[in-house]
């Protein structure tokens, strides 16, 4: 007999098992309860990270509050691929636009980074949490990206490991086609662990592209004839990168 259809899809910290009872958030019972109007009984959709997808059954206590009985998995946990993207932040909504987008395109960890031209003072780490989360909730992801501090671009690029690719989208190299992002990732490809580089508006000082030119496996290309904002870019070079060495192919 098939399961009845899930209503809703919720992240949870909690461990996952067969017939055990876990509550939700505040926050997700008021979505379940109020916005979602879930009944007694409904069957909605969990995962934590690490035990896989489950589905779960709504019982009510009360008009607010809830508890989920976890009664079955549905899929076995997964990773994504071992994909950084390091960026220069932009202004908040753009930003929040970078995180969801990120995780959606499956980043597994994604990384604000202080550069010279950099115009962002601070990131809200709780923010772009909730972002990440968010997106993976209604990507049917099973695994939530990483979200790394506000860090200087040096010191993020110290952390990456040696057999780790830093693909450095090089604004200054726009329209040259021996830069082109699918011919530069086909010629590298296989590549299993990799940190995609965005700079900020303003670009990249020399200085910054000497240091990352100078790293272990760095690779430069050009994400067009157009000099894309920073966002836009972010999203252009995660598409080309899961196109050419990711888990579209």
């Amino acid at each position: 007999m098939t399961a009845p259809a899930a209503s809703a899809r919720l992240f949870v910290a909690d461990e996952l098992a067969a017939e055990t009872s876990i509550q939700p958030s505040k926050e997700q019972q008021h979505y379940l309860l109020n916005v979602m109007r879930c009944r007694d009984g409904e069957r909605v959709l969990v995962f934590n990270g690490r035990d896989g997808e489950w589905q779960a059954e709504i019982r009510r206590e009360g008009r607010r509050e809830c508890q989920l009985v976890i009664r079955q998995v549905t899929r076995a946990q997964t990773s994504s691929p071992d994909l950084w993207l390091l960026f220069a932040p932009v202004k908040k909504a753009r930003l929040d636009f970078i995180a969801q987008k990120a995780s959606e395109m499956g980043c597994s960890r994604i990384w604000p980074v202080r550069t010279e031209h950099c115009q962002i003072s601070r990131v809200n780490d709780d923010r772009m949490l909730a972002n990440a989360i968010e997106a993976a909730e209604q990507t049917e992801r099973l695994d939530i990206a990483e979200t790394m501090p506000f860090t200087d671009l040096a010191a993020a690029l110290d952390s990456c490991e040696t057999d780790r690719h830093i693909i450095f989208c090089d604004e200054a190299s726009a329209g040259d086609a021996d830069m082109n992002a699918v011919r530069v990732l086909t010629a590298a490809a296989p590549i299993s662990r990799a940190a995609l580089l965005i700079g900020p508006e303003g670009g990249f000082s020399d200085s910054e592209r000497a240091m990352i030119s100078d790293r272990q496996n760095s690779l430069k290309l050009s994400l067009g004839p157009r000099i894309l904002r920073a966002d836009t870019a972010a999203i252009a070079a995660l598409a080309c990168f899961q196109s050419v060495c990711g888990d579209w192919g």
